[in-house]
């Protein structure tokens, strides 16, 4: 066993002082440090000059509004009033006026038409005749619903003549029967874009 040595006093007292005074030196720095780091965040950080600096802009500009409405209300008051007109302009009509087509007019004035000029006197005159023999111009707008009802009829008497066929060989027969057919809105009456309205009724 090793031999126990007695602890010496001053030696512990004079490790103590130092590790006392070790310690002390460290909180030190460590204080200097956290001054030194908290002076970089300061510098990094927003300042409330800023906000101060708005703020005291604010306040300017509210003082002057403030200063000229008194200002635009005092001569306001110095001068004379002026009298308003209850003269209301009234509105002309230009060109074609569609709310006497109603079958309710919105004003019981009279049925008469307002156009001005050949092309809107015209287009007044086409609005008013309810004319039902008026053809299509645009025969692929209604195709699909034709060759549809086309379809539906021809399919049964398709399958009552050719049984043996196939649905997709009894769809494209009744496909090339509609391209002939009269029901096809592309085989029905053209009209040259440059026709006069007689050849479109009688054409």
């Amino acid at each position: 066993m090793p031999k126990k040595t007695a602890e010496n006093s001053k030696k512990a007292a004079g490790n103590a002082r130092k590790a006392e005074a070790a310690a002390g030196k460290k909180a030190a720095e460590d204080a200097k440090h956290a001054v030194e780091e908290d002076k970089q965040w300061q510098k990094g950080a927003k300042g409330s000059a800023k906000k101060d600096d708005a703020e005291a802009k604010k306040a300017e500009a509210a003082r002057k509004k403030a200063e000229r409405d008194a200002l635009l209300a005092a001569e306001e008051a110095s001068q004379p009033s002026k009298a308003k007109s209850s003269k209301q302009p009234q509105k002309k009509s230009r060109g074609l006026d569609l709310a006497q087509l109603d079958d309710t007019p919105a004003s019981r004035k009279g049925t008469a038409l307002n156009a001005t000029g050949i092309d809107n006197a015209l287009d007044a005159l086409s609005l008013t005749n309810k004319d039902s023999s008026k053809i299509d111009r645009h025969p692929e707008r209604r195709y699909k619903a034709a060759y549809a009802a086309y379809e539906a009829r021809r399919m049964p008497e398709v399958e009552s003549e050719n049984p043996g066929l196939r649905r997709q060989q009894r769809m494209d027969l009744i496909r090339k029967e509609f391209e002939k057919s009269d029901e096809n809105p592309f085989n029905q009456a053209h009209v040259a874009f440059d026709a006069s309205r007689d050849e479109i009724a009688n054409g």
